[in-house]
């Protein structure tokens, strides 16, 4: 069919409707290359900008992929599960416990042989390890005093270069309204107690990451977790209903972009509708941004903070942000813009750990401001994503029916539904014993209703190892599968919005 006698709507679209069908249809399979981008523009008869336009919706919806200096290419099929499914049940705030779940996460954390490893980090060989070093004996070089001083705020040079790169999420932030922490849970450890006391209720995510269950539990407070659409984010239904009664919630502690362990990226207008209701129920939006810079599609997402600049003083959201998850996760070097709480988040800075190592902030804003960050985020986005659709792919392969996940927009997470009778504690026992790096339902919440869910992350690269692993793990869990349900499990799904 010609690409003008399509259904309405832009050509490119029309045309990218065409390919993906024929994807659908099986006409290509996956990992086949598709036309160059000037041979696409002459089939159709449109301008090389169009063809181009064709081929990024297509990626940015996870239909191709493209290999650098390669083409494009059809993505492996996430389809071949279907998402997982939102639980809307929600539990009173309670006081958290992970003593048990710690247990369990050193014992993960600290096997040197997991495959996957369980590491919600890039893998070494994707860091700059080499030019960081080199950076590194530079400053040390020129600057030895840095060895015996320190700032309590933070160095002028690095918060600069954090203000400057602010721009692109939607935020304008002075370098002087930053303080620089001990990675990102010291962020938002600072700008709990900033806010709140022990015994308020603080809302969380519903699933939530394990140290952020930590920092709750150490600060006396109280977790409500809110349901969270696999791709939509936090359910705001959920959220207006909880906060209802005034004073009932002190405030929220939220990963809008890609968070771990679900990965979801909660869209524009969503997070606008959020802002607007923590302002008007008078709540603090403590924003982690950890993942941000890790998108797949063409843009940066932005970040809630973006979005308070239209409320006045309404509006109180305080950006949490670090640098662990995209080139250095071993400097500990992270960030918070506190705002109107500027002065008692610094003060609680320097009674909880001072000040931050003033040599590797030096090597980092070097690095930043030479266009090392940029040109590494380029290369690591690309690895990431590929590394996405392998591990999918093997899922998709390996597991057995009654599965589901969702494709992620960026992050390195893969959030895994198993069928409602297989238990995430059996899984993780016996993928441990094997050395599979596996992610289990109590990590990610303090309530029962992810007992079947398991957690992968994809930032390494994709071996035959991993291969190997997600052939046995699939294994695992088909075996675990094919178990008669127990009585108390043989129940129907709760009333519940598919993703």
């Amino acid at each position: 069919m010609d690409a003008a006698t399509g259904s309405s709507g832009p050509l490119y679209q029309r045309i990218a409707a065409q390919i993906e069908a024929a994807i659908a249809s099986g006409a290509m399979a996956a990992g086949a290359r598709l036309p160059s981008v000037r041979q696409l523009a002459q089939q159709h008869g449109v301008s090389m900008s169009t063809a181009l336009q064709v081929y990024r919706s297509l990626e940015n919806r996870g239909v191709v992929e493209a290999r650098p200096k390669s083409g494009y290419y059809v993505a492996p099929r996430a389809h071949a599960l279907p998402e997982p499914m939102l639980d809307l049940r929600m539990e009173a705030p309670s006081l958290v416990n992970m003593d048990q779940v710690l247990q369990e996460f050193l014992w993960i954390v600290n096997d040197p042989l997991a495959v996957p490893s369980f590491h919600a980090q890039p893998a070494r060989s994707l860091l700059p390890e080499a030019k960081l070093q080199a950076l590194l004996a530079g400053v040390n070089r020129r600057h030895p005093e840095y060895a015996s001083r320190c700032q309590m705020e933070g160095s002028a040079a690095l918060r600069q270069e954090i203000a400057r790169r602010a721009v692109s999420s939607g935020v304008q932030l002075r370098p002087e309204e930053i303080v620089i922490t001990n990675g990102g849970l010291e962020a938002v450890y600072l700008a709990l107690r900033s806010v709140a006391s022990a015994g308020d209720t603080i809302v969380l995510e519903s699933p939530t990451y394990f140290h952020l269950l930590q920092v709750i539990e150490s600060l006396g407070m109280r977790a409500l977790e809110i349901p969270t659409h696999p791709r939509d984010g936090i359910s705001l239904e959920a959220l207006e209903f909880a906060t209802r009664t005034p004073g009932a919630v002190k405030a929220c502690v939220l990963l809008p972009n890609f968070p771990n362990p679900m990965g979801s990226l909660m869209p524009v207008e969503r997070k606008r509708e959020l802002v607007k209701l923590t302002a008007e129920r008078g709540i603090t939006l403590i924003e982690s941004d950890i993942y941000g810079e890790l998108y797949f599609g063409e843009q940066r997402p932005p970040v809630l903070k973006s979005f308070d600049t239209d409320l006045q003083e309404k509006a109180d959201v305080i950006l949490c942000s670090a640098f662990t998850k995209t080139v250095a996760p071993g400097y500990r070097i992270g960030w918070v813009a506190p705002g109107r709480h500027f002065l008692k988040t610094q003060a609680l800075k320097f009674r909880t750990s001072v000040a931050c190592p003033m040599l590797t902030q030096e090597v980092l804003a070097q690095f930043i401001r030479d266009g090392g960050y940029d040109h590494h985020l380029r290369r690591l986005r690309a690895a990431l994503k590929t590394q996405m659709h392998q591990m999918v792919d093997a899922v998709a392969r390996h597991f057995p029916m009654g599965c589901r996940m969702i494709l992620p927009q960026g992050g390195m997470m893969l959030w895994i539904e198993m069928p409602k009778h297989v238990d995430s504690r059996e899984v993780f026992a016996l993928a441990r014993l094997e050395h599979i790096g596996v992610g289990r339902a109590a990590a990610f919440s303090t309530t029962r209703r992810f007992d079947h869910f398991i957690r992968l992350q994809y930032g390494e690269p994709f071996t035959a190892q991993t291969e190997a692993a997600m052939k046995r793990l699939g294994q695992i869990v088909k075996r675990l599968a094919e178990r008669s349900p127990r009585r108390e499990d043989q129940r129907t799904m709760p009333s519940a919005l598919h993703a």
